[in-house]
């Protein structure tokens, strides 16, 4: 299965969603089933109930730098390049 691509912008959206997320979890010292959501799936919009990512590995003479998103239970995946200020 090939990988969907997303925009530099999607990409933010997608990690400003998941930090917001995770600082609500932190400061409201939340429990499992209090959570806040997951994004929803870019592609289909469903609910999403685990999303994996990593920095996709270096390639040979290739300068871009892009992030690899796996989501569950919808199975897309998604590649989305990374701008400089977004690899921190």
């Amino acid at each position: 299965m090939s990988r969907i691509e997303l925009g530099s912008e999607q990409v933010a959206s997608i990690r400003r969603t998941l930090e917001r997320r995770e600082r609500d979890i932190i400061d409201r010292v939340l429990q499992q089933p209090d959570y806040p959501p997951l994004p929803a799936c870019p592609e289909c919009n469903a609910v999403v109930e685990q999303m994996d990512s990593m920095v996709e590995p270096p390639q040979f003479e290739v300068d871009e730098r892009a992030i690899l998103i796996n989501v569950k239970p919808c199975g897309h995946r998604f590649r989305g390049a990374l701008d400089i200020d977004q690899l921190s």
